[in-house]
């Protein structure tokens, strides 16, 4: 099982009221409990950050979990289609890394990013960051590829 996780409007609030990443304790408490998830960054924060740098937001057991970042699709002066755009760049990761045929689960604010009746996506209220009710979906989502 992998997890593609977005960092802003998950992780924390969007408006950060709290600080960058409050949330990720509670996150990792709830990954925790699945060992075998793999965490792959889809957040946009993988533009700016290196894979080395993203770990080291994490505890380290969880940040040795974080095996990759997608592909960024996003190209400067390129007038691009977003629609679907982090699906799209979840399903090339997945096929580069020969784990196509492999459950997964993302993680993020944006519904926009994703199809419209994509049933891994796990949508988070930006305005709260991932709480209590992220938590039950993610958990059920977990629960239901074991």
């Amino acid at each position: 099982m992998i997890l593609f996780l977005d960092f802003d409007g998950v992780l924390h609030p969007s408006d950060r009221r709290h600080g960058c990443l409050s949330c990720r304790a509670h996150f990792e408490r709830v990954i925790r409990d699945y060992a075998s998830v793999d965490i792959v960054i889809s957040s946009d924060w993988r533009r700016d950050y290196s894979i080395k740098q993203l770990r080291s937001y994490f505890s380290y057991d969880v940040a040795e979990r974080i095996i990759g970042v997608t592909p960024d699709f996003v190209i400067q002066g390129f007038d691009l289609d977003y629609r679907f755009v982090r699906e799209r760049e979840i399903e090339s990761w997945r096929g580069d890394a020969g784990r196509e045929r492999e459950g997964w689960i993302a993680l993020d604010d944006t519904d926009l990013l994703f199809s419209t009746l994509c049933w891994n996506l796990v949508l988070v209220d930006r305005l709260t960051g991932f709480d209590d009710r992220a938590e039950a979906q993610l958990r059920a989502k977990l629960e239901s590829q074991r």
